[in-house]
């Protein structure tokens, strides 16, 4: 029975492997920052309605045909000031981060994407849009991380060499690895420990993360 469920729900079970980081160290820390204000669901962006997934609004539902000033007021508030509080924050305890910035929310804020480049942090490729693939046909898909590839290279001046995706959306190996990116799937959440997937004669290194 346990072999003809297509999850893996055993893992490591009581014998989970060494992860051997450096220096001896028993945990691996790394910061990070989601940049996607201006990238979210909006009419503005030719969206069928609002963003609904991620707010602090919770329970909140996608206003279809109109604008949501509550929800789009989040992310701006998000671009104006909390992106630049976080800045000095970290630039001041000279801390590393990292950025998984989405390509247009990116391009819709220069002054932000200068100061990430001036701190020196790395700008990982958080895809075109922040928006949920579930149901997006392929071919668009494979469009938008093409696309997202070009903007973040005209954005930030280089192009990606790690991306990553956590918007619900169904797994489609192998759609970004042939674009010369890292890795740009959904994240997984189901371990402590690097995975590498292999898709379309491509390995690529996926690390796990908590939403905390």
């Amino acid at each position: 029975m346990v072999h003809d469920y297509p999850r893996d729900l055993l893992g490591y079970g009581a014998h989970p492997p060494e992860a051997a980081w450096p220096g001896q160290a028993r945990i691996a820390v790394q910061f990070v920052l989601n940049y996607e204000e201006g990238a979210e669901n909006t009419i503005l962006h030719g969206d069928a309605g609002s963003e609904a997934f991620l707010s602090e609004m919770v329970g909140t539902r996608s206003i279809q045909g109109a604008r949501c000033m509550q929800m789009e007021s989040l992310y701006e508030y998000g671009s104006r000031a909390g992106f630049w509080r976080l800045h000095r924050l970290f630039t001041g305890a000279g801390l590393p981060l990292t950025v998984f910035g989405v390509a247009m929310a990116l391009s819709r804020n220069p002054d932000a994407v200068a100061a990430m480049k001036d701190a020196g942090w790395e700008i990982a490729s958080h895809g075109l849009r922040w928006i949920d693939y579930q149901d997006i046909p392929e071919d668009e898909e494979r469009r938008h991380i093409r696309e997202a590839i070009r903007l973040h290279q005209e954005v930030t001046g280089e192009a990606p060499l790690a991306g990553i995706r956590d918007e619900p959306a169904r797994i489609r190996p192998g759609l970004s690895h042939r674009r010369g990116v890292f890795s740009m799937m959904r994240i997984p959440m189901l371990t402590i420990f690097p995975i590498m997937i292999v898709a379309m004669a491509s390995h690529s290194l996926s690390y796990p993360i908590r939403l905390t």
